[in-house]
């Protein structure tokens, strides 16, 4: 019986000549380490390392992003990545959760991203699901 276990990776879109600004953003503003690696580097795709898996941003046709798809990440510091992106010019909503604090912003290509830090570490693993199993 197969079953899937978790996220591997999540790709967003950026339009073509778009990598130097998505640097700019994800390593710059959000503090996101880029992952090297011979067998995925090309021309016009990057791949940051995010605590679950990885992150790839990918060049190419781009057709925009429906309003209610999103990235979320859980943070450490969303004050100070608050204030890093507002500095940058960067429009934040803040939208707090009764036990996290909680932001939305859109990254320089219409990507949603929604960072999240829960309220105490404990939060985190209790609330988080790290295996999650579907049949088929």
């Amino acid at each position: 019986m197969g079953s899937v276990r978790s996220v591997d990776h999540v790709q967003l879109p950026v339009p073509v000549g778009g990598s130097k600004q998505a640097r700019a953003f994800y390593e710059g503003l959000l503090g996101l380490q880029e992952v090297r690696d011979p067998v995925r580097d090309r021309p016009g795709s990057l791949h940051y390392a995010l605590g679950w898996g990885r992150l790839d941003l990918r060049e190419g046709l781009y057709s925009g992003v429906a309003p209610q798809a999103h990235l979320a990440l859980r943070v450490d510091g969303l004050a100070a990545i608050t204030q890093r992106l507002r500095r940058a010019g960067i429009a934040v909503d803040e939208a707090p959760l009764f036990d996290a604090g909680r932001i939305y912003v859109v990254d320089p290509f219409g990507n949603r991203l929604e960072l999240i830090e829960p309220a105490a570490r404990h939060d985190l693993e209790a609330r988080h699901v790290s295996d999650v199993r579907i049949s088929i």
